[in-house]
């Protein structure tokens, strides 16, 4: 039985739905309920918008301490980002970009330490999209404060932000045409936010960029790609040298045949789920691969321009033929894998991802990696499926319902503990959940 929630107004939706159970494993019963889905990135605020995508979804990092999270998660779509609660459903903020014609493609959260500041930890939103545009933005200010051009070319986007998790001021910006752009953003400060960005250097994959995450683990930026994953060692001293010269680390994952052919790797989706584990999303696959970068490196000797990746572990997903579905996760330390029991305390160590028909896919890491040998994919933990939706902005317009269509979750967001999951989609809807109270199966 599907679970109900109405729909009600442009940035606010609160939801009554009744509780039905999800899938069960051996151990423990998670149950997720949706508690807010909001329409609050809409062309013209059009209440009965559903051709807006809404692109990313990232929760706000937690000042104090960097592997934690607030109740706040920033999302963008069309030409606007959205601060929003996910206790209460309130959206706390929104910024629209001056030109019209923008589209937020990408957002990152960095954590900067501003000395002449009271507190000195200050929360900086990174912005940038289909108009090549960096935008910056201090929530708690209530201001986007820095506006430029970064590339001036109309045919290519910016795809993928990234800030540094060490060096909070280092911006790894991707883009469309191949090229990974990495700049400093100083330290703005307000009341007056004087920026000057500084390029650092500039890092060539030659193929179409997707998604940047960093491992600390060997300090590897990695890219998704059209054909598998591209990265580079980027260590302080290449940053503080510019050294834009870098070997490129290329990798490759187990070949899928289709109809006596070999598709392309095309990877659309990364994840750092671990000290130096990675989950990757290869298109067509129909599964994510989890592999250790470490051992990988290592396996491959001196020459790292062609590596081969072992999975560790594959998780089965979705045999959908859509792209660009990203993954979230939030491990409760990425310095270990011994994550806590997920039946006694919190779903910390949760990685999750939606498909097209509106669901999200659980997966509990702890269950996954502390077994050795994996002969079959793991199923996912638990299914949540689209609830049933009464929408009275669209009845009132005479749309057609939501779920009439194709309903692609772009992006997934997991808070620090696991209480929340956050997802957006193709048909502009910022999907809040709530985990409920948890049971012995």
């Amino acid at each position: 039985m599907k679970r109900k929630l109405v729909y009600c107004t442009v940035d606010d939706a609160p939801c009554d739905s009744d509780n039905s159970s999800l899938l069960p494993t051996a151990r423990c019963q998670i149950d997720y309920e949706p508690t807010h889905f909001l329409r609050c990135h809409s062309r013209k605020n059009d209440p009965a918008d559903i051709q807006t995508q809404v692109w990313q979804c990232v929760f706000e990092p937690n000042k104090d301490d960097p592997m934690k999270t607030a109740n706040v998660v920033a999302t963008c779509g069309g030409n606007s980002i959205c601060l929003i609660n996910v206790k209460t459903g309130e959206v706390t903020g929104k910024f629209r970009s001056k030109d019209l014609r923008e589209m937020f493609y990408c957002i990152a959260w960095t954590t900067l330490f501003v000395e002449l500041v009271d507190p000195p930890q200050m929360n900086i939103l990174a912005a940038a999209g289909a108009r090549g545009t960096l935008h910056l933005v201090h929530p708690d200010g209530g201001v986007a404060f820095f506006e430029h051009r970064i590339i001036r070319s109309q045919k290519v986007t910016v795809s993928s932000l990234l800030f540094h998790p060490k060096r909070c001021s280092i911006l790894f910006c991707a883009m469309s045409d191949g090229r990974v752009l990495v700049w400093d953003i100083g330290s703005p400060s307000p009341p007056d936010y004087n920026t000057q960005i500084n390029h650092l250097l500039t890092l060539e994959a030659r193929l179409e960029i997707f998604k940047l995450i960093y491992s600390l683990q060997g300090n590897v930026l990695m890219a998704a790609c059209t054909s598998g994953v591209c990265g580079w060692i980027v260590t302080q001293e290449v940053l503080e040298k510019k050294q834009d010269r870098l070997p490129m680390l290329k990798f490759q994952f187990p070949r899928k045949h289709i109809q006596g052919a070999s598709e392309t790797q095309l990877v659309d989706s990364l994840e750092v789920v671990g000290e130096s584990v990675i989950a990757t999303k290869c298109v067509l696959h129909g599964v994510i691969y989890l592999w250790d970068l470490k051992a990988t490196l290592a396996a491959s000797g001196e020459e790292h321009t062609a590596i081969t990746v072992t999975p560790i572990c594959v998780l089965s997903w979705s045999n959908t033929d859509n792209y660009f579905m990203n993954m979230g996760c939030h491990p409760e330390d990425k310095g270990t894998f011994h994550l806590t029991d997920i039946c006694r305390h919190s779903v910390a160590g949760l990685l999750a991802c939606g498909d097209d028909r509106g669901a999200l896919w659980l997966y509990s890491l702890k269950e996954v990696l502390q077994k050795k040998e994996h002969k079959l994919a793991v199923q996912p933990m638990a299914i949540l499926d689209w609830p049933d939706i009464t929408d009275l902005n669209l009845d009132r317009n005479r749309k057609l319902r939501l779920d009439v269509y194709d309903i692609v979750v772009d992006s997934v967001a997991v808070s620090c503990t696991g209480k929340y999951l956050v997802a957006v989609t193709n048909n502009n809807m910022v999907c809040i959940w709530k985990r409920m109270e948890q049971m012995r199966s």
